[in-house]
């Protein structure tokens, strides 16, 4: 038996959620599966190579675009799909479900992120016949507020063929205006409190009181970019902090940083340390939401409290000062990512969903 899947995904660009449909539809049997992706019509992921995949980009302004349920009816009732799987929110959550249940058609939900949501969530979880969270951070989260349908945790990919490129020191050092001498830090992160990059800036205080030699690298945008400057700035250690801005470039920079830094206060799972793990950066970050299913304290990286500048501090320099444990989990981390986070495993989990609702 062939199972038509429509799949829903309306971000913009092609990271974080969009990416991991990306490399589902591509992974899922073609003898069992067929896809449809459901996508805004100026989106990344609506000009992705996928041959096996049917693609139907839609005009989509936002999460107030009331627009969007009557035209995802019309396409289901038009195609007919045996499963409807929304992997986005940005309102497809609310509107997904709704249209499940009107259409008669079983429905799947991936919830990505750890944030907490109102009792208003079970109204809209009621809809589906399973929502899958990327970790079992996510799904303490989720179940409460759906505890009478599955529930499945199916970890998010990374594909090792995008991350092969070698060290371009000079390169990378040319690019970011990094000193010959100078070891390097960074985050890739969205620019909002919750990521933690003040903390970074604040710990940056305390690394340079003991060695100058170190860059740290800010990739990311977001409404704290010009409250992060200043605070660099007044912090002393500004010189030493870059604010980068967006990067496409990330499977070619990691391999030139010494350490990955994510000091998050919440995160479903932490695709950038996946990212990290594959390129054998050695990571720190802090046990919240996803995170401890990819590092593993002491082994595949370490972790501090969130909200310790002075613990993270501690922690890169002792990374810095200590070239072999770096390495070490570098590579215990690209073991562990090798080994739980494949596409392969991802899409063998999402077919045994979609064959078990039918």
């Amino acid at each position: 038996m062939t199972i038509k899947v429509m799949h829903v995904e309306l971000g913009r660009q092609l990271y974080g959620g969009a990416k991991q449909v990306e490399y589902l539809i591509n992974a899922l049997p073609e003898d069992t599966i067929t896809s449809h992706l459901v996508c805004a019509s100026d989106s990344a992921i609506s000009h992705i190579p996928a041959p096996g995949c049917i693609k139907h980009p839609v005009p989509y302004s936002g999460d107030t675009d009331l627009r969007f349920p009557f035209r995802l009816y019309r396409l289901v009732k038009r195609l007919k799909p045996d499963i409807l799987h929304i992997h986005s929110r940005r309102g497809a959550d609310v509107w997904g479900g709704l249209v499940s249940s009107l259409c008669g058609i079983p429905a799947v939900c991936t919830r990505r992120v750890d944030n907490k949501e109102s009792a208003l969530a079970a109204v809209k979880y009621r809809h589906y016949k399973a929502v899958v969270s990327i970790s079992r951070g996510v799904h303490d989260v989720v179940s409460r507020h759906c505890k009478l349908i599955p529930q499945p945790v199916i970890h998010s990919a990374v594909d090792l063929n995008d991350f092969c490129y070698g060290r371009d020191a000079e390169w990378f050092r040319e690019k970011y205006d990094i000193p010959a001498n100078h070891k390097v830090i960074a985050n890739f992160a969205q620019l909002i409190p919750r990521k933690g990059q003040k903390d970074l800036i604040m710990a940056m205080q305390a690394i340079m009181a003991r060695r100058q030699d170190v860059t740290c690298l800010l990739f990311g945008k977001g409404k704290q970019q010009a409250a992060y400057q200043q605070l660099a700035d007044d912090s002393g250690a500004g010189k030493n902090i870059r604010l980068c801005g967006f990067t496409s470039d990330v499977p070619r920079i990691l391999p030139n940083i010494d350490v990955m830094v994510h000091p998050a206060y919440a995160e479903g799972l932490g695709i950038i340390l996946l990212q990290a793990g594959a390129c054998k950066v050695p990571m720190i970050s802090c046990p919240v939401g996803g995170i401890p299913e990819i590092i593993h304290n002491e082994k595949t990286g370490l972790l501090v409290e969130p909200g310790d500048p002075a613990a993270l501090a501690r922690e890169i320099l002792r990374l810095l000062d200590d070239p072999a444990e770096a390495r070490a989990l570098g590579e215990n981390a690209l073991h562990h990512v090798h080994q739980h986070f494949s596409i392969a495993a991802m899409a063998d989990a999402y077919t045994r969903l979609y064959k078990s609702l039918l």
